[in-house]
Protein backbone atom coordinates (compact mmCIF):
# COMPACT_ATOMS: atom_id res chain seq x y z
CA UNK A 1 0.00 0.00 0.00
CA UNK A 2 1.52 3.37 -1.00
CA UNK A 3 2.48 5.71 1.79
CA UNK A 4 0.52 8.93 2.21
CA UNK A 5 2.06 11.80 0.28
CA UNK A 6 2.54 15.22 1.82
CA UNK A 7 4.55 18.43 1.59
CA UNK A 8 7.11 20.00 3.91
CA UNK A 9 7.98 23.68 3.92
CA UNK A 10 11.59 24.74 4.42
CA UNK A 11 12.59 28.35 5.10
CA UNK A 12 16.08 28.83 3.68
CA UNK A 13 18.64 31.62 4.30
CA UNK A 14 19.04 33.58 1.07
CA UNK A 15 22.75 32.75 0.77
CA UNK A 16 22.25 28.99 1.22
CA UNK A 17 23.08 26.75 -1.74
CA UNK A 18 22.85 23.36 0.00
CA UNK A 19 19.45 22.72 1.63
CA UNK A 20 17.34 22.54 -1.52
CA UNK A 21 19.89 20.31 -3.23
CA UNK A 22 20.39 18.01 -0.23
CA UNK A 23 16.75 17.42 0.56
CA UNK A 24 15.34 16.99 -2.94
CA UNK A 25 18.12 14.59 -3.96
CA UNK A 26 17.15 12.20 -1.18
CA UNK A 27 14.05 11.23 -3.15
CA UNK A 28 11.96 10.48 -0.06
CA UNK A 29 8.88 8.42 -0.87
CA UNK A 30 5.77 10.60 -0.97
CA UNK A 31 7.50 13.71 0.40
CA UNK A 32 7.64 16.95 -1.58
CA UNK A 33 9.67 19.95 -0.44
CA UNK A 34 8.56 23.55 -0.81
CA UNK A 35 11.03 26.36 -0.14
CA UNK A 36 10.90 30.02 0.82
CA UNK A 37 13.82 32.37 1.54
CA UNK A 38 14.70 34.95 4.17
CA UNK A 39 17.52 37.46 4.03
CA UNK A 40 20.99 36.26 5.05
CA UNK A 41 23.72 37.91 3.00
CA UNK A 42 26.12 37.94 5.97
CA UNK A 43 26.21 36.55 9.48
CA UNK A 44 25.56 39.68 11.51
CA UNK A 45 23.51 39.99 14.69
CA UNK A 46 21.09 42.27 12.84
CA UNK A 47 20.41 39.86 9.98
CA UNK A 48 20.27 36.73 12.11
CA UNK A 49 17.86 38.21 14.65
CA UNK A 50 15.70 39.61 11.82
CA UNK A 51 15.13 36.04 10.62
CA UNK A 52 12.68 35.42 13.44
CA UNK A 53 10.22 38.02 12.17
CA UNK A 54 10.98 37.25 8.50
CA UNK A 55 10.07 33.64 9.21
CA UNK A 56 6.57 34.76 10.14
CA UNK A 57 5.73 35.82 6.59
CA UNK A 58 7.61 32.90 5.01
CA UNK A 59 5.83 30.37 7.22
CA UNK A 60 2.48 31.97 6.48
CA UNK A 61 3.04 31.59 2.75
CA UNK A 62 4.30 28.02 3.08
CA UNK A 63 1.15 27.17 5.03
CA UNK A 64 -1.06 27.92 2.00
CA UNK A 65 -0.47 24.85 -0.24
CA UNK A 66 -2.64 21.79 0.23
CA UNK A 67 -1.07 18.66 1.73
CA UNK A 68 1.47 20.63 3.79
CA UNK A 69 2.23 18.91 7.10
CA UNK A 70 5.03 20.95 8.69
CA UNK A 71 7.55 23.77 8.35
CA UNK A 72 11.19 24.22 9.37
CA UNK A 73 13.46 27.23 9.63
CA UNK A 74 16.60 25.78 8.06
CA UNK A 75 19.13 28.02 9.76
CA UNK A 76 21.22 27.18 12.80
CA UNK A 77 22.52 30.65 13.75
CA UNK A 78 19.13 32.24 13.19
CA UNK A 79 17.57 29.89 15.74
CA UNK A 80 20.14 29.83 18.56
CA UNK A 81 21.45 33.41 18.54
CA UNK A 82 19.71 34.64 21.69
CA UNK A 83 20.44 31.57 23.80
CA UNK A 84 18.36 28.98 25.61
CA UNK A 85 14.71 28.97 24.57
CA UNK A 86 15.23 31.16 21.51
CA UNK A 87 14.60 28.22 19.17
CA UNK A 88 11.24 27.66 20.86
CA UNK A 89 10.25 31.29 20.42
CA UNK A 90 10.96 31.05 16.68
CA UNK A 91 8.84 27.90 16.49
CA UNK A 92 5.94 29.77 18.09
CA UNK A 93 6.16 32.55 15.48
CA UNK A 94 6.07 30.04 12.59
CA UNK A 95 3.24 27.98 14.04
CA UNK A 96 1.09 31.04 14.69
CA UNK A 97 1.63 32.23 11.12
CA UNK A 98 1.08 28.91 9.35
CA UNK A 99 -1.23 26.88 11.58
CA UNK A 100 1.18 23.94 11.09
CA UNK A 101 3.70 22.17 13.32
CA UNK A 102 7.10 23.86 13.02
CA UNK A 103 10.69 23.20 14.02
CA UNK A 104 14.02 24.99 13.87
CA UNK A 105 17.46 23.66 13.09
CA UNK A 106 18.72 24.39 16.60
CA UNK A 107 15.77 22.57 18.16
CA UNK A 108 16.48 19.68 15.82
CA UNK A 109 20.11 19.58 16.90
CA UNK A 110 19.15 19.34 20.57
CA UNK A 111 16.61 16.60 19.84
CA UNK A 112 19.08 14.67 17.66
CA UNK A 113 21.92 14.72 20.18
CA UNK A 114 19.54 13.60 22.92
CA UNK A 115 18.12 10.79 20.78
CA UNK A 116 21.67 9.52 20.24
CA UNK A 117 22.50 9.86 23.97
CA UNK A 118 25.36 12.25 23.14
CA UNK A 119 26.33 14.32 26.16
CA UNK A 120 29.91 15.36 25.41
CA UNK A 121 30.05 16.77 21.91
CA UNK A 122 32.81 17.93 19.58
CA UNK A 123 31.54 21.01 17.71
CA UNK A 124 32.70 22.10 14.25
CA UNK A 125 31.52 25.22 12.39
CA UNK A 126 32.36 27.48 9.43
CA UNK A 127 31.40 30.54 11.51
CA UNK A 128 33.43 33.47 12.74
CA UNK A 129 34.56 33.01 16.32
CA UNK A 130 31.83 35.19 17.89
CA UNK A 131 28.98 33.21 16.35
CA UNK A 132 30.60 29.85 16.97
CA UNK A 133 31.11 30.79 20.63
CA UNK A 134 27.40 31.63 20.91
CA UNK A 135 26.60 28.15 19.60
CA UNK A 136 28.77 26.59 22.30
CA UNK A 137 26.98 28.70 24.92
CA UNK A 138 23.60 27.58 23.55
CA UNK A 139 24.58 23.91 23.74
CA UNK A 140 25.98 24.24 27.24
CA UNK A 141 22.87 26.04 28.45
CA UNK A 142 20.86 23.07 27.20
CA UNK A 143 22.90 20.58 29.22
CA UNK A 144 25.66 19.46 26.86
CA UNK A 145 29.38 19.31 27.62
CA UNK A 146 31.76 20.52 24.93
CA UNK A 147 34.70 18.19 24.34
CA UNK A 148 36.17 20.28 21.51
CA UNK A 149 35.30 23.36 19.47
CA UNK A 150 36.68 24.31 16.04
CA UNK A 151 35.47 27.13 13.79
CA UNK A 152 36.27 28.93 10.55
CA UNK A 153 36.08 26.10 8.00
CA UNK A 154 36.19 27.49 4.44
CA UNK A 155 32.92 26.61 2.70
CA UNK A 156 34.46 27.35 -0.69
CA UNK A 157 36.29 24.00 -0.54
CA UNK A 158 32.99 22.09 -0.76
CA UNK A 159 30.97 23.85 -3.44
CA UNK A 160 30.58 20.84 -5.73
CA UNK A 161 27.91 18.16 -5.30
CA UNK A 162 28.87 15.46 -2.78
CA UNK A 163 32.16 17.18 -1.98
CA UNK A 164 32.17 16.16 1.66
CA UNK A 165 35.68 14.72 1.95
CA UNK A 166 37.36 18.02 2.97
CA UNK A 167 34.87 18.39 5.85
CA UNK A 168 35.38 14.80 6.95
CA UNK A 169 39.16 15.15 6.87
CA UNK A 170 38.98 18.38 8.91
CA UNK A 171 36.71 16.82 11.52
CA UNK A 172 38.30 13.37 11.79
CA UNK A 173 41.76 14.80 12.48
CA UNK A 174 40.51 16.78 15.49
CA UNK A 175 37.88 14.73 17.34
CA UNK A 176 39.17 14.09 20.89
CA UNK A 177 39.03 10.68 22.53
CA UNK A 178 36.63 11.82 25.24
CA UNK A 179 33.90 13.02 22.84
CA UNK A 180 30.86 10.77 22.49
CA UNK A 181 29.49 12.51 19.41
CA UNK A 182 30.11 15.18 16.77
CA UNK A 183 28.00 18.14 15.69
CA UNK A 184 28.79 19.92 12.39
CA UNK A 185 26.88 23.19 12.35
CA UNK A 186 25.39 25.40 9.58
CA UNK A 187 22.80 24.42 6.97
CA UNK A 188 25.15 25.61 4.22
CA UNK A 189 27.72 23.16 5.59
CA UNK A 190 27.23 19.41 6.05
CA UNK A 191 26.51 17.10 3.14
CA UNK A 192 24.11 14.28 3.99
CA UNK A 193 25.88 11.51 2.05
CA UNK A 194 29.11 12.19 3.92
CA UNK A 195 27.72 11.46 7.39
CA UNK A 196 27.81 7.65 7.33
CA UNK A 197 31.43 7.52 6.02
CA UNK A 198 32.51 9.92 8.77
CA UNK A 199 30.70 7.91 11.45
CA UNK A 200 32.44 4.76 10.27
CA UNK A 201 35.79 6.52 10.21
CA UNK A 202 35.64 7.98 13.73
CA UNK A 203 33.37 5.43 15.41
CA UNK A 204 30.99 8.08 16.78
CA UNK A 205 27.54 9.42 15.89
CA UNK A 206 27.58 12.54 13.73
CA UNK A 207 24.82 15.17 13.60
CA UNK A 208 24.79 17.93 11.00
CA UNK A 209 22.42 20.89 10.81
CA UNK A 210 20.76 19.60 7.63
CA UNK A 211 20.29 16.10 8.99
CA UNK A 212 18.95 17.34 12.34
CA UNK A 213 16.47 19.74 10.71
CA UNK A 214 14.95 17.15 8.39
CA UNK A 215 14.93 14.31 10.95
CA UNK A 216 13.27 16.53 13.55
CA UNK A 217 10.68 17.85 11.10
CA UNK A 218 9.78 14.37 9.85
CA UNK A 219 9.66 13.07 13.41
CA UNK A 220 7.34 15.95 14.37
CA UNK A 221 4.88 14.95 11.63
CA UNK A 222 5.26 11.22 12.46
CA UNK A 223 7.09 10.34 9.27
CA UNK A 224 10.77 9.92 10.22
CA UNK A 225 10.67 6.36 8.86
CA UNK A 226 10.82 7.92 5.38
CA UNK A 227 14.54 8.66 5.92
CA UNK A 228 16.89 5.86 4.81
CA UNK A 229 18.48 4.06 7.75
CA UNK A 230 21.78 3.93 5.83
CA UNK A 231 22.10 7.72 5.99
CA UNK A 232 23.35 7.93 9.57
CA UNK A 233 23.09 6.52 13.07
CA UNK A 234 20.39 9.09 13.78
CA UNK A 235 18.12 7.75 11.04
CA UNK A 236 18.40 4.30 12.63
CA UNK A 237 16.80 5.55 15.86
CA UNK A 238 13.09 4.83 16.20
CA UNK A 239 10.67 6.72 18.41
CA UNK A 240 11.24 4.10 21.12
CA UNK A 241 14.96 4.87 21.05
CA UNK A 242 15.81 1.50 19.53
CA UNK A 243 17.87 1.01 16.39
CA UNK A 244 15.91 -0.04 13.30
Amino acid sequence: MPQQSFGLGIIVPSSNTVLERDYTRLGLDGVSFHFSRVLNSEDTIEQLTAMKESSREAAGLLGHPRRMKGIALGCTGGSFLEGMGYDESVVKVMEEASGLPAVTTSGGVLASLRALAVRKVAVFTPYDEWLSTRLVTFLRSNGFDIAFHAFGFDLRTTLQDDCWQPINDWVAAQVPDDADGVFISCTDFGWLRGIAPLEERIGLPVVTSNLATLWHLLRTVNADERLPASLSRLTQVSKSGLRR
